[in-house]
């Protein structure tokens, strides 16, 4: 996936110092903006940083380094949806933590799709004087233990390049931006 040259920046400065990295990936996506025109079709997707807790932060990303499934989202703006793209072979993850969820979708003999989502520009969590694309999971269909708690957003940095913060909602009700991830509309999946 191609990132702009601010998107590779900030990459090289987590790498050197998370805390300064993480600041520059939120000043770059306070300075986005909502897409315009709205998102159609295939992105492809890369998981730029992780901040969920001390020590399973460190396992998670070394987990996601070795092995990253997520390829991307679809989008379908007519019907204000999208979902999630995976590599098959996470596919008996998904079904062994996600029993009764019946929403993964045949997308090919490399990857499926899954974790359906709607989409509606509004403030954003954590910046709520910005307009963002929200990719609000909390549909019926979800697990509701993990994925209906998630709320993504989004920004646009730069042609076809788009910023977006991974939100989880604890149960004891907080919001917490947990990670940065990029999608990129030059590069389909």
């Amino acid at each position: 996936m191609l990132l702009t040259n601010d998107l590779q920046a900030t990459q090289t400065l987590l790498r050197q110092d998370r805390r300064r990295g993480f600041a520059a990936l939120n000043d770059l996506f306070r300075a986005g903006r909502a897409p315009d025109p709205p998102l159609m079709g295939r992105c492809a997707g890369q998981l730029l940083a992780l901040d969920i807790a001390p020590g399973l932060t460190q396992l998670v990303g070394a987990i996601a380094a070795a092995w990253m499934p997520w390829q991307g989202k679809t989008f379908d703006p007519t019907q204000a949806r999208g979902d999630n793209i995976f590599t098959r072979d996470s596919l008996l993850l998904v079904r062994a933590f996600n029993l009764f969820y019946r929403g993964v979708v045949d997308d090919g003999p490399n990857t499926y799709r899954a974790f359906t989502f709607r989409t509606y520009v509004a403030p954003g969590l954590e910046d709520p004087d910005r307009q963002v694309l929200k990719i609000d999971y909390n549909l019926p269909d979800n697990p509701a233990l993990t994925i209906r708690r998630v709320l993504d957003e989004l920004v646009q940095v730069g042609e076809n390049t788009y910023l977006g913060k991974a939100h989880v909602r604890w149960w004891w009700g907080k919001w917490q931006c947990v990670a940065y991830f990029a999608l990129s509309l030059k590069e389909s999946i």
